[in-house]
């Protein structure tokens, strides 16, 4: 049973017995349960983890979960200095790595708290474990001399510049749409009433809560939209889960929660609509139609919360890219690369922010051929 249970904890660290036999446990990345490593085996794709963005890629990449190669000297450059803008899961953990790497690294969060999205969305019912991507890397960023974190320091092209760092990462992170667009209906929704009762799971992360009777519009079908219907029942609002999905949460399937999500908000009295997309909402009732054939009726609410797609904030990447291309003869500006990573590039999963943030820092400095940058089996047939 304990070898059982040791599986994903020992996906999340490898090395999970030695440091507990060498005192190591503030070393430890512990597992947050999530399950996106069983999610990766139902997918058929390679392995996967929240905590450990090397799992699958030790030989594909040749990665090793605790040893990084140490950074090239370039350009007769005894120091290289990076900032990182952002200090959700992308960038703490780009500076985890690259301060691993001889780095010296900067690292600033436009808020009061590290973690972005971690932070906010650990709060949650259900979340709490989720915390730990959190704090595996902020402690092991305390122990490195290379590596500063600066909190409240909203960074603009200006402030960037000024800092005239060599490498620029920018993980601003993205926001909840309030358009309606999702996985399901891949367009805006039209005839979206008064925005003063329109949600999204940002407004509810910020406290700011509607009242009365709500709908959630779940075109996401991951983990969001059950947690927001759990966090407003807690607030004692009459909930309708909608969905065009057959069933709540569906990708949660791959995560083997799907019918125990499906269960617990059925126990909590949430009103489950599946197979009807959200056409229209005028602030007192919203107008669902068959996801799956025509015919449409109306449901009666106060407010919507809209848990669709997320939109990368990257305006500040592309403001900075502007710059350097007006001025791109200047030797003056010392700046050799920018990037962006993360929900800022691409929104997705925790998991994938965090692969995001180590990949960029394996990758700094290094030549990769992007055509062919990991190895794979080659196949060879020996005919007579």
């Amino acid at each position: 049973m304990d070898f059982i249970g040791a599986a994903r904890p020992s996906i999340a660290d490898p090395f999970l017995p030695n440091k507990i036999m060498n005192d190591q446990l503030e070393d430890i990345r512990e597992c947050i349960g999530c399950n996106i490593c069983y999610a990766s085996d139902g997918l058929a794709v390679p392995i996967r983890c929240t905590q450990n963005p090397t799992m699958g890629e030790e030989w594909r990449r040749n990665w090793h979960p605790e040893i990084l190669p140490q950074r090239k000297t370039t350009l007769n450059q005894e120091d290289s200095t990076v900032l990182i803008v952002g200090a959700g899961p992308a960038g703490l953990e780009a500076a985890h790595a690259a301060g691993k790497r001889g780095y010296t690294v900067m690292l600033a969060e436009a808020s009061s708290a590290p973690g972005g999205r971690v932070t906010k969305e650990s709060a949650l019912p259900g979340l709490r474990e989720w915390s730990r991507v959190r704090d595996y890397r902020i402690q092991q960023l305390t122990k490195m001399a290379n590596v500063e974190m600066f909190m409240e320091s909203e960074m603009t092209v200006e402030n960037i510049l000024e800092v005239d760092a060599d490498h620029v990462m920018i993980a601003t992170g993205a926001n909840w749409r309030r358009d309606g667009f999702g996985r399901g209906t891949e367009a805006v929704i039209p005839n979206l009433g008064p925005e003063e009762c329109l949600f999204t799971p940002d407004d509810i992360m910020e406290e700011k809560f509607p009242t009365g009777a709500i709908m959630i519009y779940d075109d996401d079908g991951y983990y969001m939209g059950s947690v927001m219907a759990e966090k407003l029942i807690q607030l004692g609002l009459t909930v309708s889960y909608v969905t065009p999905e057959a069933k709540v949460s569906s990708w949660s399937g791959y995560t083997a929660e799907q019918p125990r999500v499906q269960r617990r908000l059925m126990d909590l009295g949430v009103n489950i609509i599946t197979s009807r997309s959200l056409s229209g909402f005028d602030g007192h009732r919203a107008e669902l139609q068959c996801h799956y054939g025509s015919g449409s009726h109306f449901l009666e609410c106060e407010s919507l919360l809209l848990v669709t797609a997320r939109t990368p904030r990257d305006r500040l990447y592309y403001d900075l890219q502007t710059y350097l291309e007006t001025r791109s003869s200047d030797r003056s500006i010392k700046m050799r690369s920018l990037s962006k990573i993360g929900d800022c590039d691409s929104p997705s999963i925790i998991a994938d922010a965090v692969f995001a943030g180590h990949r960029w820092a394996r990758e700094l400095d290094e030549t990769v051929d992007f055509d062919n940058p990991a190895k794979y089996d080659r196949m060879f047939s020996c005919l007579n």
